[in-house]
């Protein structure tokens, strides 16, 4: 009985946190209007492609070739068996050029504790992939699974037409956690 009362707890502690993130404005600052922001988040994912390519060559390539790709720079928080992430970021459609702006907002569960800042970079391997990702024009999800050590990590998504990588930017944790993660089409920058 009391088992199924700490899970229902983490369930709620988990829902809360989803919605917080997903409520919370991602503007680079609130003062700021749609075209800075917009700018903003574009020069985030240009850094955040320069950075993953010197230190992984190789991605180039993939990336390149790829239909598409996204960039996310994520706050991420985890307390003993709860995981909480936020944040914003830029899909790109090569074939179309067209950029859609989106936030973000993850929950999940597993044993850690740390905090760490963190740009997220995928690499869509398909069209049908892209179109998942952003189902209908407003939300996206993906399934993962991370773990962390220090400030080095890995994350594995489970669908195999997507390959993500992640830069720490801040922090450290130390974790092994699974999740679901929102990616909700921001309607103020589109």
């Amino acid at each position: 009985m009391q088992t199924t009362t700490a899970f229902t707890r983490l369930c709620i502690v988990t829902a809360l946190v989803v919605a917080s993130a997903a409520c919370q404005s991602t503007a680079t600052d609130p003062g700021s209007d749609a075209r800075e922001q917009r700018q903003a988040i574009d020069r985030h994912a240009r850094e955040s492609l320069d950075r993953l390519y010197l230190q992984n060559p190789e991605t180039r390539a993939e990336i390149e070739s790829a239909p598409g790709y996204a960039v996310f720079d994520l706050s991420s928080v985890n307390a003993v068996l709860v995981v909480g992430q936020r944040g914003k970021g830029v899909l790109v459609e090569k074939k179309s050029g067209k950029r859609t702006y989106m936030k973000a907002a993850r929950a999940g569960t597993g044993p850690g504790v740390g905090y760490q800042e963190l740009r997220q970079i995928f690499a869509f391997k398909s069209e049908e992939a892209i179109a998942q990702f952003k189902v209908g024009g407003k939300v996206g999800g993906d399934v993962s699974a991370s773990v962390t050590l220090g400030t080095s990590n890995a994350q594995q998504s489970f669908n195999p037409y997507v390959k993500t990588y992640q830069i720490t930017e801040r922090g450290a944790a130390v974790q092994a956690n699974w999740g679901g993660t929102a990616y909700l089409v921001d309607p103020d920058l589109n």
